[in-house]
């Protein structure tokens, strides 16, 4: 299956701002839970969001240059 460059640009960003609005979820989250093993782990999930939230705007970037690249 191939996908335009135009719809991959659109769908990794609707990806990324899933992941980011998740992970700014549980960032604030963060302050009403107790101190300890459970709140270490969240703080990795936050991050780990974070992260895919960055994977997602790094493929959206990549889509737009393929779309000004191919338009040049």
């Amino acid at each position: 299956m191939k996908l335009s460059a135009q719809l991959t640009l659109y769908m990794s960003l609707a990806f990324a701002l899933l992941c980011i609005g998740y992970g700014v979820y549980g960032w604030h989250e963060l302050g009403a839970m107790p101190a300890g093993q459970d709140r270490d782990d969240a703080h990795g999930y936050v991050f780990f969001w974070l992260f895919l939230a960055a994977v997602g705007l790094g493929t959206a970037w990549i889509s737009w240059r393929m779309m000004r690249q191919a338009e040049d």
